[in-house]
Parts: structure tokens; C-alpha cells; sequence
């Protein structure tokens, strides 16, 4: 049976964890070792796909050289992100829309603000995230989309039989979420199990190698070549 739900999730931890009721790990405690360990899931995930959670953010800018992703309107990151923003964790790529949303240029990620002043031959538009501040290397008057990892947002209180609180896509590998979880709860328990942790290692060979696959079984067989893209900001 697929782990689809919150709930199922929950049920296969407290088996791992041999507590079958609230007597002495109360769902209150289940909810924060699954998020922890939904957390670890996407990482994992992401690590090999980083596209598979990817979500977008459009901002339109004007003549401006820097943008706060906390102070903006639509914020994706601070304390003021709402719904239906999502909060970013790890920005995967950000490129510049023409006046038809297609993609007009992708901008090339730095780690320093070096790196961004210097003057760029094939790749002039640069970007780099400083705290919540996005910089880029130019003045940009153009629309950007950022594509990027957000933090999760499966509400995992909702654990109660029929409760459906849906997790993702990967429907197949939930189970690594309750032995992520259960790995933290063995550690804090200070009774590390190395059976979890051999069927975490065995569980995230075989996810590795079915996102490496993709879900476009035959996508895989071709070999593309790929252009340099050169950047104009």
C-alpha cells in the first residue's frame, strides 16, 4: 500500500518506532519528527533532481539593481510570506521573461560579491543572494522568474484517520520520510538502530536511481547537446 497520506506516514513511523498509541509519543511529537523528517526527504530528493519541488516567483523590475525578497510585494522569504507565496529555501535558477513570458535570458549564480562586479565575458548578467537581498551584476529593467526549492508545507498534525493531508508526488518512497524521522527520534531516544539505517541506505539507492530515470521513462536514452547561452542584461 502507497504511504499517500499525512496519516499514513505517521501509522508506518509508530511501527518503526514500536509505539503504536499516544501513551508515550503523543501525535503532537509524531508531527514534529515527520516534519524533520520531510525536511531530510526533500533534500534528499532535491540533491538528485533539484527540479522535482521547483515552484516560480515572478517580479517585474525597473531600473533596479537589487531586490529584498523579504520587502517586496509577494514576498518569498521574511516573516511576511503568505499564501499562495511559497518560502524559499534553495533558488534553482532565475531568468528574464520577453513581453511574452517566453525565456529571454538566464542569469549565471555567484557566491561573492567579487564575483559579481567583475566584468563577465560570455556571462554578463550574474546574480547573488546576500541574506534576503538579491543582487544582480547590472541594472535590470526586464521581468524575472525565480525558480526555486521551497520549504515544505504539508501540515503533518493532520494525522488522524481520514484526515488525506496529501504529501507529494513520490508516493513510492514516502516510507523514507517515517525512517528519516525515526532516525531522529532513535537519536534524541539515544538508541540509534542501525536496521533503520540500512533500510535508509537501501531506500535512497533505489530513490536515486528511479529520480535519475525520471518519470519520462525513455527521456533518459537521448543525449542533447547544450549551448552556451550568452547573457545580455
Amino acid at each position: 500500500m502507497a504511504l499517500k497520506y499525512a496519516e499514513n506516514v505517521a501509522d508506518y513511523f509508530r511501527k518503526i518506532i514500536d509505539d503504536s498509541d499516544t501513551t508515550f509519543v503523543s501525535n503532537t511529537d509524531v508531527a514534529q519528527w515527520l516534519e524533520i523528517g520531510y525536511e531530510e526527504f526533500v533534500q534528499a530528493v532535491s540533491d538528485i533532481d533539484p527540479n522535482f519541488f521547483l515552484v516560480t516567483q515572478e517580479y517585474t523590475l525597473s531600473n533596479v539593481d537589487e531586490l529584498d525578497l523579504a520587502a517586496v510585494a509577494s514576498p518569498i522569504m521574511g516573516a511576511s510570506v503568505a499564501s499562495p507565496q511559497r518560502q524559499l529555501a534553495q533558488i534553482i535558477r532565475i531568468v528574464q521573461l520577453d513581453g511574452s513570458s517566453n525565456v529571454k535570458n538566464v542569469y549565471t549564480p555567484v557566491y561573492s560579491y567579487e564575483q559579481l562586479i567583475t566584468p563577465g565575458v560570455l556571462y554578463p548578467a550574474r546574480f547573488m543572494l546576500q541574506n534576503t537581498l538579491l543582487k544582480f551584476s547590472g541594472t535590470i529593467n526586464a521581468t524575472i522568474r525565480i525558480e526555486y526549492i521551497p520549504i515544505q508545507n504539508i501540515d503533518w498534525s493532520q494525522i488522524s484517520t481520514g484526515d488525506n493531508e496529501y504529501i507529494d508526488e513520490l508516493l513510492q518512497f514516502h516510507d523514507l520520510i517515517a525512517l528519516f524521522a525515526a532516525k531522529s527520534y532513535f537519536m534524541v531516544d539515544a538508541a540509534e538502530n542501525d536496521a533503520t539505517l540500512r533500510q535508509i541506505k537501501t531506500r535512497l539507492q533505489h530513490l536515486n536511481d528511479f529520480v535519475e530515470r525520471g518519470r519520462l521513462r525513455n527521456a533518459n536514452r537521448y543525449v542533447l547537446s547544450e549551448d552556451v547561452y550568452y547573457i545580455n542584461p
